[in-house]
């Protein structure tokens, strides 16, 4: 649906140059929720400009199917840019006009009458369960209306893309979960394919499918979210996969030396992490039994990536040290992964 070819976007600044994305190749599917993340800087609001060029490359292609936009004139894109919708993070609404003429904005122009205009604001109106509120001026909405507005306004000329620029970057969580719920019913109902510029991991794991990590103005690795959050592979996506668990708390507690990882001889920390779609075996217990180990669990996280489970455990295993190493390759066998935190053992 949307192909970069060696797309960089060079900025100049005081005689010095600056590139903001550099040199980057990727695909996103037809259909699919696709997040880019990255910390302030790393260029992915930047990159995804550049889908409806609103950034124009330095150099590079983007393609939108199979046609170039980086190859058409002006007024070819801004026919394709009508199939383009953005959402952002400040909703960018005009406060004189009513919810119903913001929405009703870009048909503006358009080949519709006037009252297949009505029928389209109000059906998506009511898509984004707005309906009652087509009267009320944005100054009095909440921040989560306001964002309903924005999506429906986005949606007003059947768009086969959204492109959604730190969209709940602004919003409480509750109201965060509401608005990619929104983005998910429109992907699922419209099939719109939606890429998601966040720098929240949270964003990511709620809502997409597949994952672009930036850095620097580079794709530093990409991947289905599930396969990104079992096994980051570059330094800066488990910084932010560890941001959304709690299990990244006993390196804190380590260093500390707080009382929770006291050992005892015989003792060991180990970090459990389930690298498999399918973690419903009952592991603590088994090793339990199987290797005649004493299990205290610290953390655990287990939660849905799709409708996948995926998570980890740090425990505290007392037992003798041949029988405790023989558990750890058990459970590499199992391909899960493990990590010593702390090792008390002396024999």
């Amino acid at each position: 649906m949307i192909r970069f070819e060696h797309v960089s976007r060079v900025f100049h600044n005081d005689g010095r140059e600056f590139a903001a994305v550099n040199n980057v190749s990727l695909e996103i599917e037809k259909g699919e929720i696709f997040g880019i993340i990255g910390f302030s800087g790393a260029g992915k609001s930047t990159l995804v400009r550049c889908i409806n060029l609103l950034e124009r490359p330095t150099s590079g292609k983007v393609f939108i199917g199979d046609e170039e936009l980086t190859a058409m004139s002006p007024a070819e894109l801004r026919q394709h840019r009508k199939k383009i919708g953005m959402i952002f993070q400040q909703f960018n609404l005009f406060a004189s006009r009513t919810v119903y003429d913001n929405v009703s904005l870009p048909l503006k122009g358009s080949n519709l009458t006037k009252e297949q205009k009505d029928k389209k604001v109000r059906d998506l109106l009511k898509l984004v369960e707005l309906e009652e509120k087509a009267s009320a001026y944005p100054s009095q909405l909440s921040g989560g209306q306001k964002q309903r507005v924005a999506i429906a306004r986005a949606l007003a000329n059947d768009p086969e893309i959204i492109l959604s620029d730190e969209s709940t970057s602004a919003l409480d969580p509750r109201t965060t979960r509401a608005i990619l719920d929104l983005l998910k019913k429109v992907n699922r109902e419209l099939g719109i394919t939606i890429v998601v510029i966040t720098h929240e991991m949270q964003v990511i794991k709620d809502i997409c499918d597949r994952v672009a990590v930036m850095k620097d103005g580079r794709v530093v690795e990409t991947g289905t979210v599930f396969d990104i959050f079992a096994n980051p592979k570059e330094q800066i996506t488990r910084e932010f996969v560890e941001n959304t668990s709690n299990m990244s708390r006993i390196y804190e507690l380590v260093e500390t030396k707080s009382p929770v990882v006291e050992l005892k001889p015989g003792e060991a920390i180990l970090r459990f992490r389930y690298l498999e779609r399918n973690v419903s075996e009952a592991l603590v217990s088994q090793l339990s039994r199987k290797f005649d180990l004493d299990l205290n669990i610290i953390f655990g996280s287990i939660e849905l990536i799709g409708e996948n489970p995926i998570g980890g455990l740090v425990v505290i295993a007392q037992g003798t040290s041949d029988n405790i190493n023989k558990a750890i390759q058990y459970l590499k066998d199992k391909n899960v992964g493990v990590e010593m935190i702390l090792d008390g053992r002396t024999a």
